[in-house]
């Protein structure tokens, strides 16, 4: 509640601040309401207010506008050139001459995977706001996690997270389709697994780490084929060479302008970044681990070696830990404290200008380090 009083105010600094400061004041109550859900025996009134708190949270969130990204003006506007039967991925705003220089990536034509620009296109023609693509697609999740059952505290480590309410339900991050995918690739199996693997990597791209994963822990020759079909059906959407400029263009995150980045700093080159995480994905496979603790563990190294870490990214957390029986703490930590990062909106909301205060993330990561450090001894030493 710290930032209903001013959401709607026409101070932009006293705004964001507000909502910056409640996204990590939040973790406080969730990881008490999750301490208290482990310790005590579930009864259906304690499982209803745990489904009533996780839905009133998020219609809250739908409610507040989009305060921390403009990402989701990006989204309308390839969500309406679909609609009006124009390809996104061969057009941008600038070739389009569009009046709202808002737009992010005004120079770019799209780099998202078709499973977004499907979703968001049936959303703008529903004439909804694009923000309730994201918020479909959170709400399918923990629709799906609450049905599979299990220990309710694991569920409202994905129902109750505050990252989720404000990263997908306010600020309308497509993220959320590639949580779905990815959650639906960990709980199914054979063939409907792989192809779910390849809805997700149609999202972010990124998921193609993944495959190795899967050719270890589920292999199956009609699974690689459909995944295999579904990737190169995506070559029809622009001519081959134009790919080329969408793959540098997408791997900047792993080493292109840093925003964030924990590990990255101590590397010199993004190709270095990228062959970590290379090497990581045909590596990881091979430990004696459960996929989803597999998944966990590739997904940490991906976003610890990236030159972007934005807050939303470490949702793709997300799924595993809801899965995973290791102790979620260390990857909680860091969505409690990383928004504290989001200082820079008020540069580029006030002046167009994004600049990072150092100190301010050399304390975020060192503060990470010493509690995933204290984590990890306590665990080989307990």
């Amino acid at each position: 509640m710290l930032a209903m009083g001013v959401w709607w105010t026409s101070d932009e600094a006293a705004r964001i601040t507000s909502v910056v400061i409640a996204n990590s004041i939040a973790y406080l109550p969730y990881l008490f309401a999750i301490w208290v859900a482990r310790g005590v025996p579930e009864t259906p009134q304690l499982r209803r207010v745990a489904l009533t708190g996780a839905i009133s949270f998020r219609l809250l969130g739908f409610a507040a506008p989009a305060l921390l990204s403009d990402d989701v003006i990006r989204y309308e506007w390839e969500a309406r050139m679909v609609n009006e039967g124009v390809n996104p991925y061969r057009t941008s705003p600038a070739a389009m001459a569009e009046s709202d220089r808002r737009v992010p990536g005004y120079d770019f034509s799209a780099v998202y995977g078709p499973v977004l620009e499907i979703a968001h296109a049936a959303v703008y023609w529903a004439g909804l706001p694009l923000k309730a693509s994201a918020a479909i697609a959170e709400g399918l999740m923990i629709w799906l996690l609450w049905r599979r059952g299990g220990p309710l505290w694991r569920w409202m480590l994905v129902g109750w997270c505050p990252l989720c309410v404000f990263e997908y339900w306010m600020n309308g991050h497509n993220d959320a389709w590639l949580l779905l995918t990815l959650y639906l690739a960990l709980a199914a199996e054979g063939v409907a697994s792989w192809a779910w693997l390849g809805l997700a990597t149609l999202t972010k791209w990124w998921p193609l780490f993944l495959a190795p994963i899967w050719l270890r822990t589920g292999p199956s020759l009609g699974g690689v084929a459909v995944y295999g079909a579904m990737l190169a059906a995506c070559l029809g959407l622009m001519p081959l060479g134009e790919w080329v400029t969408k793959v540098r263009f997408t791997t900047g995150f792993l080493g292109g302008w840093q925003n964030n980045a924990y590990l990255y700093r101590f590397l010199t080159d993004k190709m270095q970044a990228i062959g970590i995480v290379a090497v990581s994905s045909v590596a990881v496979p091979w430990l004696q681990l459960p996929r989803v603790d597999l998944v966990l563990a590739l997904v940490t190294c991906l976003l610890a070696f990236s030159a972007n870490l934005h807050p939303w990214y470490l949702g793709w957390l997300l799924p595993s830990l809801a899965f995973s029986r290791v102790n979620p703490l260390p990857w909680l930590l860091p969505m409690a404290i990383l928004p504290l990062a989001y200082d820079p909106i008020f540069g580029w909301r006030l002046n167009g200008m994004w600049i990072e205060d150092p100190q301010t993330r050399n304390w975020i990561w060192s503060a990470i380090t010493l509690f995933a450090g204290i984590s990890i001894w306590r665990k080989r030493n307990g």
